[in-house]
């Protein structure tokens, strides 16, 4: 009897040990995954050597305001799983909000019901090293740097701290350098990134669930979707000449000459100076007055009264003039970023007098470069 009570308690005691290894062995996994290093791939941390060229990024987005919290919580899920895969930098940059503060900034626009508090826009600055100087809260110093994608195409991404092999990275965008056709060189290089997906053709995951599938316009000017203003249609704008700003559309001076020694041109029965400047690589013209800012306006229609903003990525080189940013959000214009007489991104209360008190010309719809205008040529087909 006294022998079966021991037998019954050293089973006890042995299944307690068991289950307190087994305890213990699982803390163990535990914290060894929480220590683990994150698993990536080397080709993240391959860089062209490339001299940085961009002096700054935006992201301009209809929700902006609260762009913030989701990305943190996005990247406090990848942290906990150690995942390799690229982190949010809107979690660490604050947006500008450049309806903040006017009596209707609650309302919702007339034309597509977005809300005016909630657009806005992140501004990233860089000096020529790629090193991102513009404020930020990251636990690191942010560099950007750029990979090889494939021939025609460059991924852009900001590191942490000097880029060692593991450390967090931060999606931008990639640059296509290369589209086919008469129209290619307008365009390029383009940053894009992935909601121009689907804005120009049948985005790739439709190419792949549901072949056949045409594409159709009209979804990317769903008051939801990212608009017909895209990557493309800024590179567009931005390689074309600027206007001298107080100069293009005025009359010439006592000798009969425009800024820059150009002859002026009749328009509307008088003469007028051309809207480009000397450095312009196009011959002036006074009837065609080219813009001396971007306008980023996605417009639904062709006379350009109803448009809104879409969801896109801008830049501009160090060697790029400095010209504002403008578009019309439901029924406002307003200025996004390096707006003129250093004035703060905000409203636009009159566009008519604000371009006329500067010799500009009023904005208008300009093109839109779908897939279909970027056919190889024969010769691009030999090569």
């Amino acid at each position: 009897m006294q022998a079966m009570k021991l037998h019954r308690v050293l089973v006890w005691v042995s299944l307690g040990l068991c289950i307190a290894v087994v305890a213990l062995q699982a803390a163990r996994a535990q914290n060894q995954a929480a220590q683990a290093p994150p698993k990536y791939s080397m080709l993240r941390y391959e860089w062209l050597k490339k001299p940085w060229t961009v002096r700054y990024v935006i992201e301009v987005y209809k929700f902006a305001s609260d762009a913030d919290k989701y990305a943190q919580k996005d990247n406090a899920q990848k942290e906990a799983k150690h995942s390799p895969a690229f982190r949010d930098y809107k979690e660490y940059v604050a947006p500008v909000l450049p309806f903040q503060g006017q009596p209707y900034a609650q309302q919702d626009d007339v034309v597509f019901n977005n809300t005016y508090s909630d657009f806005g826009l992140f501004v990233l600055q860089f000096d020529r090293t790629g090193q991102l100087i513009s404020p930020h809260i990251a636990p690191k110093p942010l560099m950007a740097k750029q990979i090889l994608d494939t021939e025609n195409r460059r991924n852009v991404q900001l590191y942490e701290g000097n880029g060692q092999p593991g450390s967090n990275w931060y999606y931008l965008g990639e640059w296509w350098d290369y589209l086919p056709g008469p129209l290619g060189e307008s365009v390029t290089p383009a940053l894009c990134f992935g909601f121009d997906d689907g804005r120009y053709g049948v985005n790739s995951s439709a190419r792949v669930f549901t072949p056949g599938k045409k594409f159709d316009v009209k979804e990317v000017l769903d008051p939801q979707a990212q608009g017909i203003f895209g990557c493309r249609e800024w590179t567009y704008q931005l390689k074309r000449p600027v206007s001298v700003a107080g100069l293009g559309g005025q009359v010439p001076d006592a000798q009969g000459l425009c800024a820059g020694g150009f002859e002026p041109g009749m328009y509307k029965g008088r003469l007028t100076c051309p809207g480009l400047d000397e450095s312009s690589q196009y011959k002036p013209n006074p009837k065609g007055f080219v813009q001396p800012y971007i306008d980023v306006t996605s417009y639904h229609d062709k006379v350009g009264k109803k448009g809104t903003i879409g969801h896109f990525v801008g830049w501009a080189g160090f060697d790029d003039p400095v010209r504002p940013v403008i578009g019309k959000f439901g029924d406002r214009w307003v200025c996004l970023h390096e707006c003129p007489d250093g004035a703060a991104p905000g409203p636009i209360e009159d566009i008519a007098q604000w371009t006329t008190r500067r010799g500009w010309p009023l904005p208008k719809p300009g093109p839109y470069f779908v897939d279909s205008n970027f056919k190889a040529s024969k010769e691009d087909l030999e090569e």
